[in-house]
């Protein structure tokens, strides 16, 4: 139930609980518990009480008030204590009892209270948090660090949630502004009505506050935080940070979320760097589709880590690592074209072994790109082994994202230990054609939903009045509300991104008059686009707009598993012509089997010209190729080729945009080709 307080003991240590049992009961919200000197320390919503067990039985049965009259009105109130034994304090955070706004009510809101560990002492330590939900102590340092839930009503994009050091006295914006000294948007008529007018002690108290240690993605809302502090993890980890990611894209997030993640740093919190640590806690893109909501996290004397999760499915997942510890150094390429030779060459280093286990061996996978599916490497002695593998890509082996890996194994009873190590290698596909979502009609395959955060909407793929090309486009009746509504264009199955290289859709914003400032973004494989603020789109425009987005501004290359728009306007929208374009193909043209016996840049054709123009090229001889486009100032606006090519004939098409995708203005540019030493230029002409 949730008044109760459970204990779950593994007695025989396969990793499972045997048994829940409940240990103490009554409260109004359990949040946190710590422990103290044999005592049990829980932080309910309105006072943090002090459990005894008398007859250590392991039942909490006396119950005593630590601390009470904690701030409990209004929203956010989970309680979270952290007991710094060493420094002899206990803290306690206190979340803000609104999105943002003014409280005339005590300085002990949006803040981390200090007390003694007798209770005695209470004060507000740190101030200017809107959730300070996530606390732990840095083992190393004994500084109290935090999370922090950022508002709500700036969009998808903002403001970003913080991970930061809580030092005595510090003011961390709540609620004026976020991050570092960046002020809420108080356009916005909940906050502007509950905030303005500022005073010159709002803006001094703003100019105190310092850069955090690591900003997030907006809405994630962070929460759990803790310090591991054992050797079982690879040595990386020590002292690193697990952070609990609750919310994600499936909300209001512009990343995927759902998830923990690792924060590296040093020990003053420079240099930080947050890393993907559990993922998978979702099977879609919808809200209904995630069945884990990361929350708490702790760890145990054995090195194991606990990831708790609420909401719809709640649970405690077990993370543990096993006795070997290994890594693999290599310089294997990111991607590889069918037919090309791949040299597998690197080292693998054993770091840890269970001394209580038998021999080592390292065995190689290759099969996911036709290689050898156990390939032995070579032991170089002293913890060492040595892969050295050469081989060429088949052309059978359908493209994609393929992952060869490296396993290395101790004999031990009653089963080998096993820590297999893996990476990724695209292979490229010889040529693709470009993926229609939507044009005249919904591809097979794909669905669209349209919603606000709150109800469904309507979804028109008929309409005929105001169309870019052919005889229907979609239309979207937006409204505007406290977070952004979307459009969801969802394949049955991801698709894999290898051989697309942008985005392209037409886009109108309507008949009515539209504020510049007015939010159109794309989210497309984990990364989301401000439209807008980037200048792919002219939001007051009456006219339709052709757009095309690299798919490289979205991150990495990950399986596309939707095209999602959203906004904050209101009234109809357009779409049309919606696809995944395919990549520049570089055509080879053979001529009897001759090849040219020039170096030679080719008129482009047509010139001047609109919409893409094709340029020719011949090389004499094998070798590195660079193809770029260059304006009147020599500012190189578009890179068409940068890689090896075969000697023979050649000819790719140009459309017209540059490295960012966006379309070019009419003017007199230049293409400049080049191998080795051998350059040739020609002017291109392009009319809009």
């Amino acid at each position: 139930n949730a008044d109760q307080i459970i204990a779950l003991p593994d007695h025989d240590g396969d990793g499972a609980a045997d048994e829940a049992i409940v240990v103490a009961s009554g409260f109004e919200r359990p949040h946190s518990l710590g422990f103290y000197d044999g005592d049990l320390y829980v932080g309910d919503r309105g006072q943090i009480v002090r459990f005894m067990d008398g007859d250590g039985d392991g039942i909490y049965e006396e119950r005593e008030v630590f601390a009470d009259d904690i701030p409990s009105s209004g929203g956010h109130s989970t309680r979270t204590l952290v007991i710094d034994e060493k420094g002899g304090k206990m803290y306690l955070g206190v979340g803000w009892p609104c999105d943002l706004c003014r409280r005339d009510d005590g300085a002990e809101r949006g803040a981390v209270l200090q007390f003694n560990l007798d209770g005695s002492g209470r004060r507000v330590y740190a101030n200017g948090m809107r959730n300070p939900i996530g606390l732990a102590i840095h083992p190393a340092s004994g500084e109290l660090w935090g999370t922090n839930n950022g508002h709500d009503l700036e969009g998808v994009d903002a403001p970003p949630e913080w991970i930061d050091i809580i030092r005595d006295g510090s003011f961390h914006g709540m609620p004026f502004a976020y991050g570092y000294q960046v002020w809420a948007d108080f356009s916005i008529p909940a906050y502007r009505d509950e905030i303005l007018p500022l005073t010159a002690a709002d803006s001094a108290l703003v100019a105190t506050m310092e850069p955090p240690v690591a900003l997030l993605p907006p809405h994630l809302a962070p929460m759990g935080i803790h310090f591991y502090n054992h050797d079982r993890f690879p040595a990386r980890f020590r002292h690193a940070a697990f952070v609990a990611l609750h919310a994600g894209h499936a909300k209001l997030a512009p990343i995927e979320g759902y998830s923990v993640v690792t924060l590296f740093s040093d020990l003053d919190g420079s240099n930080a760097r947050v890393a993907d640590f559990m993922t998978g806690f979702q099977t879609g893109t919808e809200i209904a589709d995630v069945w884990g909501f990361p929350v708490g996290i702790a760890g145990d004397a054995h090195g194991r880590l606990y990831v708790s999760s609420d909401l719809g499915n709640p649970l405690i997942l077990c993370v543990e690592h096993g006795p070997v510890v290994a890594n693999w150094r290599t310089d294997l390429p990111d991607t590889l074209r069918p037919g090309a030779t791949l040299a597998a060459l690197g080292t693998v280093r054993v770091e840890r072994l269970d001394p209580d286990a038998g021999a080592v061996t390292a065995s190689a996978d290759f099969s996911a790109l036709g290689g050898p599916g156990d390939l032995q490497l070579l032991d170089a002695g002293e913890g060492r082994f040595e892969l050295g593998l050469h081989m060429s890509a088949p052309t059978g082996v359908p493209p994609g994202l393929k992952t060869v890996s490296v396993t290395v194994r101790q004999a031990a009873v009653p089963r080998p230990h096993v820590v297999r190590l893996t990476r990724q290698i695209a292979l490229l596909p010889r040529g693709r054609e470009d993926l229609v979502v939507f044009d005249e009609e919904l591809a097979a395959g794909w669905r669209v939903q349209h919603h606000t955060w709150v109800e469904k909407r309507r979804v028109d793929l008929e309409e005929d009045g105001l169309v870019h090309s052919g005889a229907l486009a979609a239309r979207f009746s937006v409204v505007r509300s406290n977070w952004d509504w979307v459009v969801r264009f969802r394949p049955e199955m991801p698709v894999d991104p290898l051989g697309f290289e942008r985005l392209r859709f037409a886009f109108h914003a309507g008949l009515l008059d539209r504020d510049p400032t007015d939010d159109f973004n794309v989210y497309v494989a984990d990364g989301l686009l401000d439209l807008v603020e980037e200048g792919y789109v002219d939001i007051t425009s009456k006219e339709w707009q052709v757009v095309e987005v690299p798919l490289s501004r979205f991150g990495p290359a990950s399986p596309i598993k939707e095209i999602t728009f959203g906004g904050d306007f209101s009234k109809p929208f357009y779409l049309d012509d919606i696809r995944l374009a395919a990549a520049a193909q570089i055509t080879s043209v053979t001529d009897g089997g001759t090849n040219p016996v020039a170096f030679e840049l080719g008129a482009n054709y047509p010139n001047p010209f609109n919409s893409g123009t094709v340029i020719p090229f011949d090389l004499a001889f094998d070798g590195d190729v660079r193809l770029s486009v260059y304006n009147l100032a020599g500012q190189r606006v578009r890179r068409l080729v940068n890689a090896p090519l075969t000697a023979g004939h050649h000819r790719l098409r140009w459309s017209g945009h540059d490295d960012d995708g966006r379309t070019l203005a009419s003017g007199v540019y230049f293409c400049r080709l080049q191998s080795g030493a051998r350059r040739e230029t020609r002017k291109l002409i392009l009319i809009r």
